[in-house]
């Protein structure tokens, strides 16, 4: 019943968001041409959908080595994995699945198609390598769940509907450029056109997300709420402990939107859970910031996987529904912590102040001061941004895990801090070109952004040159924290032994700044002659 209200909220919203561009096309337009669009927008689509299981099944070959199995080739070598596939598709009378193995140590799963009766799910060796039978089983019947609920249809669906939008604005922003007649009404149909379709992307995520949760509860319904939430934090922590290469990590990134979970998020739990050996009480506690922060509530509307802590609370409630709860207490970390909600939606409001900064000078610019004024105002805005998200505050002593354990983190307000341990890695595995990376102390892992202070050629410089001479010594590192869907440390300095490296992550602002005062300087003086 939930994934259906979800998807008649969302078909909803993006119906009537094309009936209300339509009826001012009809307003200011007799033309017919937008009506081809979007019939040949719903072909395209449906002539893809038909056929895209079959182009997919060819690209995965290709770049990932997928090899697809028979009914009992996959009962012979994965018999846990067959019984629950060969159980659901009896259930609910549809083919058993077409299985794809990928030879990777990195843990996900993914699954498409048109249809039931088309159905893929592809399992990377991972999998089986991090979890236990039951857990597998758990996490199959979560791409199940996705079978069983149409979600490839309703997804189909909901992604022509936003196209269509973005075709409407597409033709009458042309029009608008080209037309002489009515030019203000076609403008006015296309802006209408391209706001719905930014609200209808939104939209969809947040079918997205109601339909990872039906299939969350699918597979805790068929196997146990418990597997679930332990194979969701073993995903994550393979994630980590898997050797990272170029193509493990395309392949998380490249199947982001698909896997059952988001490789990004995942990656908090699995640090904490490698580090802690998987302490229940830890990561329940890094996990109070997905339920509790409003932040994270923004952070999560532009993703199509829900928070992982959401996840698990969510399974939570179905495994005490089963008389079962779970070993992840989210509520339970609530109460130790006793949040003071009242902080975190202070920050939360002023930080949404400070992100607009720019926006209000600019718009205070131009009702009160000549336009000229309208650069230095904005400039004058990312001047102020830098003291809240680079605050001067002597760094605290601190570690990974207390950091991720701080309900009232943000991704925008940076917090000065102080770790050590050493860098053991590039940011991005294997891409020599990449001058970010990967920062170990004692309680777990964090993503070092560096910045040079000579901008785009002196990181490439630092990648080249440096990064490497920092791996596996030992370091303090200075910066600020913050923490999204990703963590991540804004670095300061580096120091080890032998040398100290300064970063300049505020230098990007400072220089946007300073142009767009200039710019003010120059008009202004300019006039004056």
């Amino acid at each position: 019943m939930r994934l259906f209200l979800a998807s008649l909220f969302t078909f909803a919203v993006l119906a009537s968001f094309i009936f209300a561009v339509v009826l001012l096309v009809l307003l200011y337009t007799e033309s017919v041409d937008i009506g081809t669009a979007i019939g040949l927008t719903v072909i395209v689509n449906f002539v893809l959908w038909l056929i895209g299981p079959s182009i997919t099944d060819l690209l995965n070959k290709w770049f990932y080595k997928v090899e697809f199995l028979t009914k009992d080739q996959v009962m012979v070598r994965y018999p846990d994995a067959g019984m629950i596939l060969e159980q659901v598709s009896s259930e609910y009378r549809f083919p058993f699945p077409k299985i794809g193995i990928i030879n990777d140590d990195n843990p996900t799963t993914f699954t498409y198609g048109s249809a039931r009766y088309n159905a893929r799910i592809v399992i990377t060796e991972g999998i089986f390598k991090f979890l236990n039978p039951q857990e597998v089983k758990s996490v199959i019947a979560h791409e199940l769940g996705h079978v069983v609920n149409r979600d490839f249809i309703v997804m189909m669906i909901a992604s022509t509907m936003l196209q269509i939008l973005y075709e409407i604005y597409a033709v009458f922003a042309r029009k608008s450029r080209s037309s002489n007649r009515k030019k203000g009404g076609l403008a006015l149909v296309g802006l209408v056109a391209y706001l719905f379709y930014m609200i209808g992307v939104y939209v969809v995520y947040y079918l997205s997300r109601t339909r990872e949760y039906l299939a969350d509860e699918f597979a805790a319904k068929k196997t146990s709420a418990q597997d679930l939430s332990n194979a969701l934090i073993k995903i994550a922590y393979g994630i980590v402990a898997a050797e990272d290469d170029k193509k493990s990590d395309r392949l998380l990134q490249s199947t982001r939107h698909l896997g059952i979970v988001d490789s990004k998020n995942a990656k908090h739990y699995g640090v904490m859970s490698y580090i802690s050996h998987n302490d229940p009480n830890i990561i329940s506690e890094v996990m109070v910031f997905d339920k509790v922060n409003p932040w994270a509530q923004v952070i999560e509307l532009g993703s199509t996987h829900p928070l992982t802590g959401k996840r698990v609370d969510a399974l939570s409630d179905i495994a005490k529904e089963q008389g079962h709860p779970l070993l992840f207490d989210v509520d339970g970390a609530i109460n130790r912590m006793q949040i003071d909600k009242g902080k975190l939606y202070a920050g939360l409001l002023f930080g949404l102040f400070m992100m607009g900064l720019p926006v209000i000078f600019l718009v205070v610019s131009l009702l009160t001061m000549p336009i000229i004024y309208a650069p230095a105002a904005i400039g004058l805005g990312l001047l102020l941004q830098i003291p809240y998200k680079f605050p001067s505050n002597e760094p605290v002593v601190t570690t990974v895990l207390d950091e991720m354990r701080n309900p009232y983190a943000s991704p925008i307000k940076g917090k000065p801090i102080r770790l050590s341990g050493q860098v053991i890695g590039r940011g991005s595995p294997g891409y020599i070109f990449g001058e970010d990376m990967m920062y170990q102390d004692k309680t777990g892992l964090i993503f070092l952004n560096y910045v040079s202070s000579l901008g785009f050629l002196g990181n490439i410089m630092f990648a080249l040159k440096k990064v490497k001479t920092l791996l596996n010594i030992p370091s303090t590192m200075d910066g600020w924290f913050y923490r999204g869907i990703g963590s991540i440390v804004s670095m300061k300095s580096i120091s080890t032994a032998e040398e100290r490296v300064n970063s300049r992550p505020a230098l990007e602002t400072v220089i946007s700044s300073a142009l767009l005062i200039t710019i003010t300087l120059v008009m202004y003086i300019v006039l004056l002659r």
